[in-house]
């Protein structure tokens, strides 16, 4: 079989295989609606290219028998193209009415005739006379005298094109936006090919003497046009008769009213909302139990947008939106009413939500402006301060401030504005009454694009006070205690030189009673710089502290046997306050141990990402209930004053990121563990 290349086959080939892929675009997509426009756009586009690529053939044949036979399939494709190209644009302007099946089957009747003609009479010497290959300047082509048939066939398809293009042409003139743009497109993709291959025949184009037909070969220009429609206008997707597509898959509920107020089209969602909403119901029957949509309808609402409330499936109420549209064609009166309605219940409920938050926040919570008036203050502040919001609202948010603490706040509210950093600061707010409080207040930048701050204060007057009163109750009671403590060891000692022998076990007992209120008054200074120490965490070498403090001990206690088995190094991440906590444990070891030759081991060791410290001794042991006060949070007048130290010792290990551990030890004594984290050099 012998081919011949011509001038047209790459266009042809171009033109067939971007028909085929439109075709099966579409057909890929069919999941978007089985409706007639899809299903007529992937005959179009089908019957295109397999004209295209018949006539590529036939082109190329070079035997008339084999240039007859491909010609077969150019009039299936042309004449399947006669049926899909009108059924399309009829699909596509919603005039589906006047494809019911007697319509229809008009459209079918002279392209099957033809075909049907072609593949059993055969086109030869049906529709061409004495058929015979022709040199063309380089290639042979078909050469033929039109019959009647022919030129019947011609005409007819002529006279379809011309109505198609007469309703394409309206559709570009009366319609808007995205509509327009697409049927002045689908135009000139249908007139393009029908005018080019019309001047092909009359011999105006092309060198071939008419020879050549030049309307599949413009398919190769206007499958371009047909791409820009279907992607960059989506054809396929934004139509005039998508109903399927836009409305009765919209989420939102839609109902349409006539011009006398009657239901003649909804959506599912609708329904749902509205069940007395049926075809043909009045809009005060279908709307009974919200009358602002019914008069709506019947144009005596005020607003083109308003809220609804309306009951749900499960009880619960809806919160719905409601856009109004009139029906409103050119030169009409009002023709009728589309009704949009919005499930906005969610988005309510969390405003509500949010809205009930901040109006009984135990805060005053306020917006204000770059001008520095205030735009909105919460409910609470009447209640804090005393002042009603809305008086407060409009004002300088300065005002209210102190005028000590102005400058200060002043400034906080500047770098507010200029950062996303919040800008904190404790100042006084007067009161209603005259008085003045101290609130914490927060700065910071609503959001990033307003020029507006949130601010969040928060009353610490009594927290103040109450935390003033007792760093005064605590220093003055540790001051007085050690000193009186102190004064009485002074006298004990005096008496020595004037009682007996049988007095002295009654001045040991004043001389222990003595260290002991010192100690606890050491603990509580401790203790008080533990609760209000900011210091972040430093690398402590555990091993050094445990060996020195060990050397320490034995040399204050020297009743005392104490061991230590520490590693060359143990650096671990701990508060600064780890040696109080350390130091604590290994005298509680010994001052507690009534033996007359105290035990103590002390023992670093490594355990997997942190350091274990066991200190281990032989006295009476710790009891149960001063080994439980610091899990269980709290302290009674019937726990032991000795509990401190313990409270001491497990804020500070928990604030170096550790654990603590107490257990008895049988069969007499204690061990206490501590696990610290490792420092990160230790850990690499």
């Amino acid at each position: 079989m012998a081919w011949q290349p011509t001038p047209y086959t790459v266009p042809l080939l171009v033109a067939a295989v971007a028909s085929f892929g439109f075709a099966a675009y579409a057909f890929g997509n069919r999941s978007r609606g089985g409706h007639a426009l899809l299903w007529s756009f992937v005959g179009v586009a089908g019957t295109a290219g397999l004209w295209s690529l018949a006539y590529a053939a036939q082109l190329s044949a070079t035997s008339l028998d084999l240039t007859l036979f491909f010609n077969r399939f150019v009039w299936l494709g042309s004449a399947g193209l006669a049926v899909a190209w009108p059924v399309f644009v009829l699909s596509y302007v919603d005039r589906t009415a006047w494809l019911d099946r007697r319509r229809f089957a008009l459209f079918w009747v002279v392209p099957v005739a033809v075909v049907g003609a072609a593949w059993t009479v055969g086109v030869d010497p049906l529709f061409y006379a004495d058929p015979t290959l022709v040199d063309a300047g380089g290639f042979r082509i078909l050469q033929y005298a039109p019959t009647p048939a022919l030129l019947g066939f011609v005409g007819y398809t002529y006279a379809v094109n011309l109505f198609t293009f007469a309703v394409l042409g309206y559709a570009a003139v009366s319609r808007d936006g995205v509509f327009r743009r697409q049927a002045a497109v689908l135009f000139v993709a249908g007139v393009a090919p029908l005018t080019l291959g019309a001047a092909g025949i009359a011999g105006i184009v092309g060198p071939d003497r008419g020879l050549v037909d030049f309307t599949p070969i413009a398919f190769s220009g206007t499958s371009a046009l047909l791409a820009w429609v279907v992607f960059r206008y989506r054809l396929l997707d934004v139509s005039p008769i998508a109903r399927d597509a836009v409305f009765a898959n919209l989420s939102d509920g839609v109902v349409v009213c006539d011009a006398d107020g009657r239901v003649v089209d909804s959506n599912d969602p609708a329904e749902a909302l509205f069940p007395d909403a049926e075809l043909g119901v009045h809009a005060g029957e279908a709307f009974d139990g919200v009358p602002a949509v019914a008069d709506a309808v019947t144009g005596e609402a005020s607003d083109d947008e308003f809220r609804v409330t309306v009951g749900g499936d499960d009880g619960a109420p809806r919160f719905l939106t409601v856009d109004v549209h009139d029906i409103t064609g050119p030169g009409t009166s009002r023709g009728g009413t589309v009704l949009l309605f919005r499930d906005v219940t969610e988005r309510e409920t969390l405003q509500r939500r949010y809205r009930a938050l901040i109006e009984k926040s135990p805060n005053v919570i306020a917006i204000c402006g770059e001008d520095g008036l205030l735009r909105y203050v919460s409910p609470s502040i009447e209640r804090l301060i005393g002042h009603k919001a809305n008086e407060v609202e409009g004002r300088p948010v300065i005002d209210l401030v102190h005028p000590e603490d102005r400058r200060e706040a002043q400034r906080a509210f500047e770098r507010a504005f200029e950062g996303p950093e919040p800008q904190s600061l404790t100042h006084r707010i007067a009161c209603a009454d005259g008085s003045w409080r101290r609130f914490e207040t927060v700065i910071e930048r609503l959001f990033a694009d307003t020029g507006e701050v949130v601010i969040t204060a928060t009353d610490v007057t009594d927290a103040r006070r109450y935390e003033q009163r007792l760093q005064v109750l605590n220093r003055v009671l540790r001051h007085d205690l050690k000193n009186d403590a102190n004064v009485i060891g002074g006298y004990a000692d005096l008496l020595r030189d004037h009682v007996d022998e049988e007095g002295d076990p009654y001045l040991d007992v004043i001389d222990r009673k003595v260290q002991t209120l010192t100690h606890l008054s050491d603990q509580a200074r401790e203790i008080d710089v533990a609760l209000h120490s900011d210091a972040d965490k430093t690398e402590i070498d555990l091993a050094a502290l445990v060996d020195r403090l060990c050397e320490s001990l034995g040399s204050s206690f020297p009743r005392a046997t104490v061991t230590v088995t520490v590693p060359d190094s143990a650096v671990v991440a701990a508060d600064e306050l780890l040696e109080s906590a350390v130091r604590n444990v290994l005298e509680n070891a010994v001052v507690h141990n009534d033996d007359d030759d105290p035990h103590v081991e002390a023992t670093v060791v490594g355990d997997g990402d942190r350091f274990r410290l066991d200190v281990v001794d032989d006295g009476p042991g710790i009891p149960p209930v001063e080994r439980t006060v610091f899990s269980e949070a709290r302290e009674t007048a019937l726990e032991h004053a000795s509990g401190l130290g313990l409270w001491l010792v497990h804020w500070i290990v928990t604030e170096s990121g550790g654990d603590l551990e107490i257990d008895t030890r049988e069969p007499t004594g204690t061990v206490v563990r501590m696990w610290l984290p490792r420092a990160a050099e230790e850990c690499e």
